[in-house]
């Protein structure tokens, strides 16, 4: 409510209005007021940065008062408009990875290297060989630790070859408040490696890189996937020669394997005709379930499954299957009836006035109450929605964190059942910002939610006494091509499917990561695309996936791709 807003008020932690929201209202303003940004928005960070309202508005003074004479606000878009351009949706792509050879034009070494000083911070012998090699083109090479004080003494470039040979664990997410100070420091290189085989080392550095280099375009930021079994000169060789690539690309991941070096392109693949005839004409995807042997005997576990976009995949299930359903959310059920005030409040907006009518006056703890009651009411409007379906629905609370409630929870499933036929793992949250503004303790958040989650699923799987048809990892687009604002959740969902793609190659099980661009809000599940952000969406011609044929896609994957496919990238549009 207007009433509540003050000016000198926090727009974060006072008025619970994130960074995704702040932006939509930049592009609002700057859209009415006719500011003109060149077709660059990257001009209005500093007022998607402001922290209060009088910030914002002493901003907007200054803008103004350089620009030619003011102009009158445009008129908002009339709601009903932008509400349909916002929430509509359309079938999605299908991309796969392809990697291709890709030689890198190389710059001359002395010209770009000369007098340039790096700090080089793991890699053993391949970091020895690699600070030789820069001293003999007249650069510095000095060697380093992940956890020193160095990364501010004023490098031109930073090489991180911890992933080559750290041994105890993966550097996500504890490299992050590194990479940060680093950032900060203005270099012109930031190269990473690490080695696929090297057990999981440098899980989710590639979505790292690739957001790395969208919020610092300027920067050649690359992640370098070596091959371990190489002898140390010749990486050392290989990264050096990263150093001097040239020309307008930069990708931001690249492998190299032999003499080869190898850039991953995502390709559209359809099904084919099988896959394309298989849902029939009312799209309702029987042919799918039969062809993955499901059943009204068979279970599925959907974690993160009753809120968002995976209740759209139950009930998909539901009605073509009549499988039973096995629901896991960390939001839980109500104890009891709505108080009649609240019930009668039909979405957030009325919601927050009624909770003022009851006394709340902080903004924050307002949106905090209205958030869990719209969760609550999410989580019960799906058990029901499946129930009118014929499936048989349970519900039950978790955090996928906890690995030994997990591990409990996958066997009750099974004993209660005697069976577990397939397993859908989409939980996760996001807390957006840029690099710059990254809380480290907020990027561990993310991460771990969603990474350790995915870790304690498999290592409860792998103790049932029989294993699933399939397993699911719900990833994002923002993993296979970065976003500004979501290094951590870029990271997090890289990381499931190099994790998924290690747990199939050993057990023999499909183990499939969607990547998914945005869906569009279906009617009681809006997903992680809420209104604010599928406007937003819709003013830089985004498209986003319509909620059934999302759904769809998912199972037509399953039962008709290629087994070899663990990666695949579902989207509506461009990224």
């Amino acid at each position: 409510p207007v009433d509540l807003i003050e000016l000198d008020l926090d727009l974060e932690a006072d008025l619970s209005i994130d960074s995704i929201k702040r932006a939509e209202v930049a592009g609002e303003v700057a859209s009415r007021l006719d500011l003109a940004v060149e077709g660059d928005e990257s001009e209005l960070e500093d007022l998607v940065k402001a922290r209060t309202v009088r910030a914002m508005v002493t901003w907007l003074d200054q803008k103004m008062n350089a620009t030619a004479a003011p102009v009158e606000a445009a008129p908002a878009p009339a709601p009903a408009a932008t509400e349909e351009l916002a929430n509509s949706g359309i079938p999605p792509k299908r991309l796969v990875p392809r990697e291709s050879v890709r030689p890198a034009s190389l710059g001359d070494p002395v010209e770009l290297l000369a007098g340039k000083k790096f700090l080089i911070t793991g890699g053993g012998a391949v970091g020895a060989y690699l600070a030789e090699l820069l001293g003999e083109h007249g650069a510095g090479g000095q060697l380093g630790v992940l956890d020193s004080e160095q990364a501010d003494q004023g490098f031109d470039g930073f090489l991180l070859l911890d992933g080559l040979t750290r041994t105890e664990g993966p550097l996500l997410p504890s490299v992050f408040p590194l990479v940060k100070r680093v950032l900060a420091t203005g270099p012109r290189w930031l190269i990473g490696a690490g080695a696929p085989a090297a057990g999981g080392t440098a899980d989710g550095m590639p979505g790292l890189f690739r957001t790395i280099a969208r919020e610092y375009p300027e920067l050649t930021a690359r992640f370098v996937e070596l091959d371990a079994e190489a002898e140390p000169e010749a990486l050392a060789r290989q990264l050096l020669d990263e150093l001097l690539a040239v020309g307008e690309e930069k990708p931001p991941v690249v492998a190299r394997r032999g003499d080869e070096r190898y850039v991953a392109d995502l390709v559209q693949v359809d099904l084919g005709a099988l896959a394309s005839r298989g849902a029939g004409p009312a799209g309702e995807g029987a042919s799918e379930v039969a062809a993955l042997g499901l059943s009204h005997e068979s279970v599925v576990v959907l974690i993160g499954g009753a809120r968002g976009i995976t209740p759209w995949f139950a009930r998909t299930l539901a009605s073509a299957g009549r499988c039973r359903i096995e629901l896991v959310g960390r939001t839980p059920r109500p104890a009891g009836p709505e108080d009649a005030a609240l019930a009668a409040a039909r979405d957030k907006t009325e919601l927050r006035a009624a909770l003022v009518k009851q006394g709340l006056r902080a903004p924050a703890e307002i949106e905090r109450r209205a958030q869990a009651i719209m969760a609550g009411r999410e989580v019960e409007a799906t058990i029901a929605e499946l129930t009118e379906l014929g499936g048989e629905v349970r519900y039950h609370t978790l955090d996928v964190r906890d690995t030994d409630a997990t591990k409990a929870l996958l066997a009750e499933i099974h004993q209660h059942h005697g069976r577990l036929d397939g397993l859908v793992y989409a939980a996760g949250i996001i807390e957006d910002k840029l690099i710059a503004e990254k809380d480290p303790a907020s990027f561990t958040r993310v991460f771990d939610v969603k990474v350790n989650g995915a870790r304690a699923v498999l290592a409860g799987l792998d103790e049932l006494p029989d294993q699933p048809k399939f397993v699911v990892f719900f990833g994002s687009i923002a993993a296979a091509y970065g976003n500004r604002g979501q290094s951590d959740y870029a990271a997090a969902n890289d990381a499931l499917d190099t994790i998924g793609t290690r747990w199939s190659t050993s057990t023999g099980i499909r183990c499939l990561t969607v990547h998914w661009g945005p869906w569009a809000p279906g009617a009681g599940h809006g997903g992680m695309v809420t209104a604010e952000l599928s406007r937003e969406y819709a003013r830089r011609g985004i498209g986003l996936i319509d909620p059934e044929e999302g759904a769809l896609s998912l199972l037509r994957e399953l039962a008709w791709a290629e087994p070899s496919d663990t990666s695949v990238v579902y989207t509506a549009s461009g990224w």
